[in-house]
């Protein structure tokens, strides 16, 4: 995977039903073919991604590098869900999903000044799997339900 070239899986693709794991992987092989770019491997999102499976960078890059394809992580990831209920799982997958600057934050600035450059004009933008979808052109449902913290300032 180059990722000077392309761009990773969105933060919503998932491998064996949990999010983020698709781009971690990807980041992981670019990051092993030195192809990453301007992408981080175990970043914070991949880092809650390990939190939630019990792993830790060096064991999920052991695993991504173990197969060509997704089926090294996938052994991983299911042995680490087996003690999970579904409930933990769905939990966990909306957490990644909705995760979003904390109000009062640096990061709402950080955030903000990034959707106001890729974003097109879209303030109904509020989580960072969303924010970085748009960066890399994937489509975004609009939304109604944008919290104070996200609108633009009058």
């Amino acid at each position: 995977m180059d990722l000077t070239k392309s761009f990773p899986r969105s933060p919503k693709a998932t491998i064996a039903g949990v999010t983020m794991a698709a781009r971690a992987a990807d980041k992981g092989r670019a990051s092993e073919a030195g192809t990453l770019g301007e992408y981080n491997y175990d970043c914070p999102m991949d880092r809650m991604l390990f939190a939630f499976l019990g792993t830790d960078g060096v064991e999920y890059l052991a695993a991504v590098s173990s197969s060509s394809d997704d089926s090294g992580v996938a052994k991983l990831i299911e042995a680490k869900l087996a003690s999970k209920s579904h409930k933990e799982i769905d939990d966990y997958n909306d957490h990644l999903l909705g995760h979003a600057p904390k109000a009062g934050t640096d990061g709402v600035g950080y955030f903000l000044s990034g959707r106001e450059r890729v974003g097109h004009g879209r303030t109904d933008i509020f989580t960072w799997p969303d924010l970085i979808d748009v960066e890399e052109g994937r489509e975004v449902p609009h939304r109604s339900d944008t919290p104070d913290w996200a609108k633009p300032a009058h």
